[in-house]
């Protein structure tokens, strides 16, 4: 391990760490995917200091991963081939804030809600929320994958909020992606190569993001369906008519039973959609009585929690960890599908008829809006309940493929994505590796992520 050596000469003893605790919890993430142990902890406070870990892993030939909150559902930042992991978040300065422009410089560890927490004064916000993971999902991690969220709908993902990056690439040359204009119609966009790249072209330390100004005002709905289709066809026709959503949920019927449980709440077990928009007053206003029409075209019953209690907080939020909280000893598979908005009524559909064929309990919900839709199953690892929750999600993932979609719509590849690369990016696949080996020509920068 001749790196460690090497290592003592460009980071302080007390920030690297061969310690077994420290091993252990970078060894995985919030994903059921198998943990690997690293053989070094290294957190960083400077580009100068991550650009000398990188010579030095290249040097070496030594694998590197970095990793943020380790909040990451497919195996992004497991250390899969050892080596040294890059822990970034004490790397959590805001830098600078500039209202007149409406952008901000963070560092990769800042957390999402703490960079909001800090734009709130300014009249300003980064709309690309993580949903449940807003309190520990850190920039960097957004970044490494193109996180969208509840509110991509009407702002877009993490990508369409990035004006400049400054990376570490795979060399340990430290380079300047993009500028702090709106507009660019210069070069090559090596910028949107790098975010989504999971940490496999570089190592980005500092961002340049382009912040909102925080709403004047927003209004919510909440509305129950007889049926999956229902629900998801006014999302389409929702979108067609041209109300201008923030954000559009859904919920199928087991998730809201799973929720029910979790939170001690009595809602009807129906498909659900949570609906929100945002602007001035008035446009609300006036949006209101057609969201309603729309709505109840597909036989939707407004949805009234009681007591004050907000849809939003007590049912989406807790969505996923309400359904793993029904088999505390299971794993869970998942996928977050991406399809073409016309496509999720059928998509829902097909979830519920591959659950039904292997026996299996799925539960559907995401960010309709945008087309995406998480699909779990819950299933104890290593046994035939695994192999047929796998064989929902291989199906699924055909299945939308079929369909022009993606094979993952925000979580990314990583791990338990990377069997499809071939069937998702075709002959591009061979571009993307090419492209790997410029930016990281040692393969040292998160190996084995996004294709085998």
């Amino acid at each position: 391990m001749d790196f460690l050596a090497h290592l003592a000469s460009v980071v302080p003893a007390e920030r690297v760490s061969t310690r077994a605790a420290d091993l252990a919890a970078a060894a995985h993430d919030e994903s059921s995917l198998p943990p690997h142990t690293p053989e070094a902890v290294v957190w960083p406070l400077t580009t100068e200091e991550i650009a000398a870990v990188v010579r030095i892993a290249g040097a070496t030939r030594t694998p590197l991963t970095a990793r943020g909150a380790g909040s990451s559902l497919e195996g992004n930042p497991i250390p899969v081939c050892g080596g040294i992991v890059l822990d970034l978040s004490r790397m959590n300065r805001v830098l600078a804030v500039r209202p007149e422009d409406l952008q901000a410089d963070v560092e990769p560890g800042v957390v999402y809600q703490d960079l909001n927490r800090q734009l709130a004064p300014h009249g300003l916000f980064f709309p690309p929320s993580p949903g449940g993971s807003s309190d520990v999902a850190t920039i960097g991690g957004m970044v490494a994958n193109n996180a969208s969220g509840i509110y991509s709908v009407k702002y877009g993902g993490t990508r369409d909020h990035v004006r400049a990056v400054t990376v570490v690439t795979g060399s340990g040359e430290v380079v300047r992606l993009g500028n702090r204009c709106r507009k660019d119609s210069s070069g090559y966009h090596l910028l949107g190569l790098v975010i989504g790249s999971e940490g496999t072209l570089g190592i980005v330390t500092e961002i340049t993001l382009a912040l909102a100004g925080l709403p004047a005002a927003q209004r919510r709905w909440a509305f129950a369906f007889p049926d999956d289709r229902s629900a998801a066809s006014t999302i389409a026709d929702l979108l067609r008519y041209g109300v201008d959503l923030a954000a559009a949920e859904f919920l199928d019927r087991p998730t809201v039973a799973a929720i029910n449980r979790f939170r001690h709440l009595s809602l009807e077990e129906d498909p659900t959609l949570l609906l929100e928009a945002h602007g001035n007053a008035l446009a609300l206003q006036e949006a209101g009585p057609v969201v309603t029409a729309i709505a109840n075209e597909h036989s939707a019953r407004e949805l009234v929690l009681g007591s004050g209690l907000d849809p939003w907080k007590e049912v989406r939020h807790y969505a996923t960890r309400s359904v793993q909280a029904l088999e505390p000893g299971s794993g869970t598979v998942r996928a977050d599908l991406a399809v073409p908005i016309s496509a999720l009524p059928a998509l829902v559909d097909a979830c519920a008829a591959a659950a039904r064929r292997h026996g299996r309990a799925a539960f559907v919900f995401g960010h309709a809006g945008i087309g995406i839709l998480h699909l779990l199953v819950l299933a104890r690892p290593d046994s035939a309940e695994w192999a047929a929750a796998q064989s929902i999600k291989d199906e699924m993932i055909e299945h939308v493929v079929g369909l022009g979609g993606a094979v993952s719509g925000e979580h990314g590849m990583g791990l338990g994505n990377r069997d499809y690369a071939a069937r998702a990016f075709g002959p591009a696949l061979e571009l993307m590796r090419q492209v790997k080996a410029v930016f990281d020509p040692a393969g040292v920068l998160n190996p084995g992520k996004i294709w085998r």
